[in-house]
């Protein structure tokens, strides 16, 4: 940064001197050209800053992996040919006991194709996410399970043309407090799914929603199959536990999980818990709760849950909704609104630039403090409704 300012100058100076004829302009507008390109370098750096995720305050060293589960037990309504079992991709971030050898993690493993996915699906230019990957994890890749467990589980379902990495800030603070946290690539409804063979699945509005544009009543559907998608990896890390060899092979607690969910995976959570009685708490994140079916205000599901949301909670709509659900929940809802965010300020994306706000996506709230706010809470949460701790000073809001 003190080298470009300094060649900046430098150019601002020779601009600066009277002009001649001649070579003197052709060296002006050089000149010109080399302080105009030199204040980009400058600014990029400062509007695409390095993401800096909120600190993980745990004991525990932080490991990560992902691994290919296929349900054989269920076809994909979504995939092309019938009767292809549903193929999942899926992100594990745990307390570890790192060795020394392990590499360390980066944000999107496969950024050469995901960033131009990510970019695009929010109409923004196809580099924004280039430099995802020189953030500081401070996590490594695959590491042994630390000491100490079996440790709870927490399930993640990211939004609509999420990704699983999507709340990497909140599953990092989460697994330096002993947690396991499984986050799905819900493959056809996330933006972009990378199988280990090269297979790259792409977002289809047209498989999931019949006039091919998110609307609720066909979003009922597809929160049940994401729901069944969180059960079923719940089912593959109980046989993992139950093994005597690989990572998590008798270090997780299985009988008794938690969930929380970004948007559509909020309201994947909450099915999840109506379906799942190894559910013992959720959470949702600026959830959409309009896909489920309206008879969950009459028989809602039993567990305690965390609502987190902006203001607008998505309109008028999904908030009387989500309103009539945290009154009806038997367990018991705390509902908070976070000021001057957006709906994408759930998520990592509120680290993407300073100018956020103009993006349409995102409040004015600063970044790092919402995500730190929200892991915090979640961590509370958790730590009230899996491990006994004391009930949360919002459990009473």
């Amino acid at each position: 940064y003190a080298l470009t300012a300094v060649l900046a100058l430098l150019a601002l100076r020779h601009l600066r001197n009277r002009p001649a004829h001649g070579a003197n302009r052709r060296s002006r507008a050089l000149a010109l050209a080399a302080f105009l390109l030199l204040a980009l370098a400058a600014a990029l750096p400062l509007l695409l800053p390095v993401p800096r995720l909120p600190a993980a305050t745990g004991p525990y060293p932080v490991g990560t992996t992902s691994l290919y589960l296929v349900d054989n037990g269920r076809t994909d309504p979504y995939a092309p040919q019938p009767g292809t079992p549903r193929e999942l991709m899926v992100q594990f971030w745990y307390p570890a006991a790192p060795t020394g050898v392990e590499p360390p993690a980066v944000y999107l493993p496969q950024l050469d194709v995901a960033g131009p996915v990510l970019a695009r699906e929010f109409n923004l230019p196809s580099f924004i996410f280039d430099h995802a990957n020189l953030a500081d994890l401070d996590m490594t890749v695959g590491p042994p399970l630390a000491a100490g467990g079996p440790f709870p589980v927490i399930l993640f379902a990211h939004g609509l043309t999420g990704v699983r990495m999507q709340n990497t800030s909140m599953a990092r603070q989460l697994a330096s407090h002993g947690y396991v946290v499984a986050a799905l690539d819900h493959t056809y409804a996330n933006a972009l799914t990378v199988f280990p063979d090269g297979r790259v699945i792409l977002y289809d509005a047209c498989r999931l929603f019949r006039d091919c544009r998110s609307n609720y009543l066909d979003g009922g559907p597809l929160v049940r199959q994401w729901a069944r998608d969180l059960s079923f990896l719940l089912d593959t890390m109980a046989a993992w536990d139950e093994t005597t060899s690989g990572i998590f092979a008798g270090g997780l607690q299985t009988a008794r999980v938690g969930v929380f969910g970004h948007s559509t995976g909020g309201g994947a959570a909450l099915q999840f818990c109506l379906d799942d009685a190894r559910c013992a708490a959720g959470a949702g994140l600026d959830a959409w709760v309009l896909p489920l079916d309206p008879a969950i205000l009459d028989q809602p599901p039993p567990q305690p849950f965390l609502f987190i949301s902006t203001p607008e909670w998505l309109g008028a709509e999904n908030r009387a909704r989500g309103e009539a659900l945290v009154a009806a929940l038997p367990g018991g809802a705390a509902d908070l609104r976070l000021p001057d965010t957006g709906h994408y300020d759930f998520s990592d994306m509120a680290l993407l630039s300073p100018l956020k706000p103009w993006l349409g996506f995102f409040g004015t709230a600063n970044g790092r403090s919402v995500l730190t706010q929200q892991a915090n809470d979640l961590l509370a949460f958790f730590d009230h409704t899996l491990r006994g701790a004391p009930a949360p000073e919002f459990a009473a809001e």
